[in-house]
């Protein structure tokens, strides 16, 4: 898997387009709106869309 488009980050409900994928997971990313690099803080739509409908 060459990893997702992109990742949304959970501190401000951002996109993020710049982030590292290897080997399946996610290494490294960062924030361009609000500057977080905890990659414990990105999540990818498709788990974003689970988390967000779970607290529905």
């Amino acid at each position: 898997m060459n990893g997702p488009e992109y990742l949304i980050c959970l501190n401000c409900e951002t996109p993020c387009y710049t982030f590292e994928w290897a080997d399946g997971k996610l290494t490294e990313a960062m924030c361009m709106a609000c500057g977080t690099d905890d990659t414990d803080e990105f999540v990818s739509e498709e788990d974003f869309e689970a988390i967000t409908s779970a607290d529905h």
